[in-house]
């Protein structure tokens, strides 16, 4: 595999378009996978259908969180071994990932199905249909983690090496898979959620083939082969080092949207139909905006390693006014288009819709602060530090957030307030993650005036 994008020398600004705009559109292709879901059986299979699929995506989010925080492991130190020149390193770090991948995947995806009903019930998910059905779905899509997490490491693996045009492209190819068996197994055969279900399924395993088999036949660092595997547990340690509260981190933040929902669903399925159309749309603008995490994370990385702290600190200057035009830009639009947007998702149900604007007003316009709060955490841990940014995430969008829904929404009992804690966390966690950087950032001009006085 050649590198398709040079981190360390030439202009800044193009190469970083370059870099982010597949992972941009493979993070969209990503969700689309659980809005196809939702759009079809929407259309074909009612609300109560709508409400149970969306009653599960916080679930599944935490867990999809979790894994990409722990590929974000893989990206750093693979990152930093190649902007060392250490090839060898870099070789037993993408052996250990794969192996570990689908390991992990497996072990998730048995304690996620014995658990979803439980879990379900803990979240107060209506009794009956919704509850069933909710249920049903959740188990059906934990069999394709391992894939999902197989795929997603082998993706981290790429950025490192500078090319995300192919894993686009796979994408591109299991998502006209899922929303072409979504309208199959819904459409025709009426199977509802369990037709979406396996539908998304049978995405991940095309998606996680794809990448694996092109690291198979790859030739040179970037690639994979069973006969020469290079195992590590020094590596595995250092990629859990940063992955794991990278992990939590992400995890966390979709665990806080677990307990809002919970606020959402004692309010009934209609609440719950339009609350989920909008996170939908959010959880697009959410993964368009956080794929320049990815870039900064990368690009941090590499430069330090090399040397390089003015170009690294350039780069996540370029990807923070990037996220910032670009997320005000996509929230005013979807804000001034909310009617049309509310029609994808819901048909001949004005409360819902109604509901759906309730969350909508206090999200869509501000939601650039979420992609600020999104990238902030990615160029901290460039710069070494994984632990001290996941922990001010944490707390700014978990804790805060746990403690708002049992205090001052038990108190006024109003969504509108549920919702207000979105805007709160985000203000919060930006400023302490700015001074996080701040603090990085010297740290690691101290540690090279170190090595120069050495040297």
């Amino acid at each position: 595999m050649t590198r398709s994008v040079d981190m360390i020398n030439g202009g800044l600004f193009k190469k970083i378009i370059v870099f982010t705009i597949p992972i941009m559109l493979q993070g969209i292709l990503q969700s689309v996978y659980n809005a196809a879901d939702l759009v079809v059986v929407g259309q074909f299979s009612g609300d109560i259908a709508l409400a149970a699929v969306g009653a599960t995506t916080s679930i599944y989010n935490v867990i999809i969180g979790l894994f990409m925080g722990i590929s974000a492991g893989v990206d750093v130190v693979s990152s930093f071994y190649y902007g060392m020149r250490d090839e060898k390193s870099v070789k037993k770090v993408i052996d250990t990932s794969v192996i570990v991948a689908p390991i992990l995947g497996l072990i998730v995806m048995v304690i996620g199905i014995f658990v979803a009903g439980p879990v379900l019930k803990l979240m107060k998910t209506p009794s009956g249909g919704v509850l069933e059905s909710a249920t049903t779905y959740l188990q059906i899509v934990m069999i394709g983690v391992p894939f999902s997490m197989l795929y997603n490491f082998c993706a981290a693996v790429f950025r490192t090496a500078g090319e995300t045009k192919r894993p686009f492209i796979y994408l591109v190819i299991s998502g006209l898979v899922n929303v072409l068996l979504n309208l199959f197994f819904c459409g025709v055969f009426h199977m509802g959620v369990k037709g979406v279900a396996i539908a998304t399924v049978a995405s991940q395993v095309i998606s996680s083939v794809l990448i694996f088999v092109n690291l198979l036949v790859n030739k040179g660092l970037f690639s994979f082969s069973f006969k020469n595997i290079e195992f590590s547990w020094h590596k595995l340690k250092r990629i859990v080092a940063v992955g794991i509260p990278a992990g939590l981190q992400s995890a966390a933040f979709s665990l806080s949207n677990v307990f809002l929902q919970s606020g959402v669903n004692s309010f009934g399925d209609n609440a719950i139909a339009g609350s989920t159309a909008v996170g939908t749309v959010e959880g697009l603008m959410w993964v368009t905006l956080n794929s320049f995490q990815n870039a900064t994370t990368t690009f941090t990385s590499q430069n330090v390693a090399a040397g390089k702290i003015d170009r690294a600190r350039k780069a996540f200057r370029y990807t923070l006014l990037m996220t910032a035009v670009l997320g005000l830009f996509l929230g005013l639009g979807m804000f001034f288009g909310k009617k049309w947007i509310m029609a994808i998702f819901i048909k001949n149900n004005p409360i819902a819709v109604e509901y759906g604007y309730q969350r909508l007003k206090f999200t869509f316009p501000l939601y650039f602060m979420a992609g600020i709060m999104g990238i902030m955490p990615g160029a901290i841990r460039g710069h070494g530090q994984s632990l001290p940014p996941s922990l001010i995430t944490i707390f700014g969008t978990c804790v805060i957030r746990i403690v708002w829904v049992y205090t001052v929404f038990r108190v006024y009992n109003d969504l509108s307030i549920l919702y207000l804690v979105h805007p709160i966390t985000w203000v919060f966690t930006i400023l302490a993650l700015t001074i996080n950087y701040i603090i990085a950032l010297k740290m690691t001009i101290k540690k090279q005036k170190n090595r120069e006085a050495i040297a």
